[in-house]
């Protein structure tokens, strides 16, 4: 079972190549299962997904971006998939992340927040932005983190970890920012929502506490690979996708991740 989960998560998870420096690594399925925080049920997603997916399921909808749209497709019969919609959006779109009821998109020049409460219209909330740098997004219901990576052709030189608060979503604002090397994806710990999993590239996966955005430290670093994505399930399995093949821990303990096992990528 452990090398049929890794077989089906590495399919996902390498995708296409395609993003803003034509080294992303797109993961195709949908981001974790969310809660309601109101009397209305908030949409739910049906999968697990990275922080560079182009695109999410959420019920019985899919949502995909490409460079400047945001597509909408009714999934009511999975055999005929429906394009419903489809949202020009400017330039630079990048990932998409859904949590409870709200789509975040990366791009290039900042982030998007956009409310699916009528899946087939979304309502643009608020936007964040920040210099231009590619831009991966994963999100709770209090934070967004975004890693910034300069030196592509995305634009810009800046390469960090920024954290936005977003407890007034309509306004988000900078709450922190933390320097990296060369970072890629991130995925939010599922044991401990205040410990942020990023993957700094060659300087492999850092562990790092955002309790305090204002004072955000490493607490844990995983060296000698080259980290490019990460996914957690509510099982405490994590998969990780580094340049060289994918690996699997067991992240109970998120400061003391348990490697069970690796599949080589040519």
């Amino acid at each position: 079972m452990k090398k049929l989960r890794l077989i089906v998560a590495g399919a996902l998870v390498l995708g296409v190549i395609t993003s803003c420096d034509k080294e992303e690594i797109n993961t195709n399925e949908a981001e974790e299962e969310t809660s309601s925080t109101s009397n209305t049920k908030a949409p739910t997603s049906t999968g697990e997904g990275g922080s560079l997916a182009q695109f999410t399921i959420v019920e019985n909808h899919l949502y995909t971006i490409d460079y400047k749209t945001l597509n909408i497709f009714d999934l009511s019969n999975p055999d005929e998939p429906v394009l419903v919609e489809t949202i020009n959006m400017g330039v630079g779109l990048e990932t998409v992340f859904h949590q409870n009821g709200r789509l975040f998109i990366g791009a290039n020049n900042g982030v998007h927040i956009y409310d699916i409460t009528d899946p087939r219209s979304p309502q643009e909330i608020s936007q964040f932005n920040h210099v231009t740098s590619c831009d991966p997004v994963v999100a709770n219901d209090h934070y967004v983190y975004a890693t910034l990576r300069g030196g592509t052709t995305c634009g810009g030189v800046l390469s960090q970890l920024d954290v936005i608060d977003i407890s007034n979503v309509q306004f988000p604002n900078l709450a922190g920012t933390y320097e990296l090397m060369n970072p890629y994806g991130l995925a939010i710990s599922k044991a401990n929502e205040q410990l942020v999993y990023v993957c700094d590239g060659y300087e492999g996966v850092k562990v790092m506490d955002v309790s305090n955005p204002y004072g955000i430290q490493i607490v844990q670093i995983y060296e000698g690979l080259e980290a490019l994505d990460i996914i957690e399930d509510d099982n405490n399995h994590l998969i990780l996708l580094t340049r060289t093949g994918i690996y699997q821990f067991d992240a109970t303990n998120p400061t003391d991740l348990i490697e069970k096992s690796f599949i080589p990528v040519q």
